[in-house]
């Protein structure tokens, strides 16, 4: 809620320039985008020698690509200048699920407080939404139609890990992901007020680190490092008054 009330501020604002001193052009309207997002990590232990295996080093990597459409609505200002520079700022509504649900079996041999061997088979899943897709951008001609973007994007990750065994942990921390938004187009208005572009753009988002709680041996955790962006083909209509 918080975030759609800074969208709203923002549109008003961009909106506002065109009254102001400034003199331009304000513009709303949406965006659809074929858009792939892709994320990869690597989960690490952190052991103790309080915990049992001290010297287990093992790592895991997963990297995950899903491709979705997504649309978005969008308001911003172009200055009426020898050179017209855009100011703007989009808001993508909804939720996109991430690769859907992961899960991966592991062989379980041993468990904390016990010197019996086991044979058990430990079954951990995991789940992520993105949420909350925001952008603030500046938008430079380059020629003719030709323009470049670029801008700082925001976005909301909410997880949930679970596991069926007893010695392995879970993951609880929400992220907020900041990072660079940059792209090309065209783009052009018509006779009749309505603004047109057709771009492609990419997001690089910064690294992120998440540690595991509710290990069996609370001195014990798990640690995840991982990266994620985004590349999209963009289509762009709006109203411009």
């Amino acid at each position: 809620m918080i975030k759609l009330r800074n969208m709203l501020i923002a549109a008003i604002a961009i909106v506002g320039l065109s009254s102001s001193a400034w003199a331009g052009t304000a513009s709303i309207g949406v965006t659809g985008s074929l858009l792939t997002a892709e994320a990869s990590g690597t989960e690490t232990d952190k052991l103790t020698a309080a915990g049992a295996n001290v010297a287990d080093t093992s790592i895991r990597n997963k990297s995950v690509t899903a491709d979705t459409f997504t649309g978005s609505l969008f308001a911003e200002f172009t200055s009426d200048t020898k050179w017209p520079m855009t100011f703007g700022f989009e808001f993508t509504p909804g939720t996109a699920d991430l690769a859907g649900k992961l899960s991966r079996s592991d062989a379980e041999t041993s468990q904390t407080g016990s010197t019996v061997q086991v044979a058990n088979t430990v079954v951990r899943t995991a789940k992520a939404d993105a949420t909350n897709f925001s952008t603030v951008y500046f938008e430079a001609p380059i020629w003719g139609m030709l323009y470049a973007r670029a801008g700082v994007s925001n976005m909301d990750i909410d997880y949930v890990t679970t596991t069926d065994g007893t010695n392995g942990g879970t993951y609880a921390d929400n992220l907020s992901l900041s990072g660079t938004n940059y792209g090309v187009g065209l783009k052009s208005t018509t006779g009749g007020g309505m603004l047109w572009k057709v771009s492609y753009e990419e997001s690089n988002y910064d690294s992120f680190v998440l540690n595991s709680v509710n290990n069996s041996v609370v001195a014990n955790s798990n640690t995840i490092k991982g990266d994620a962006s985004t590349s999209a083909i963009r289509f762009s209509l709006a109203k411009s008054f």
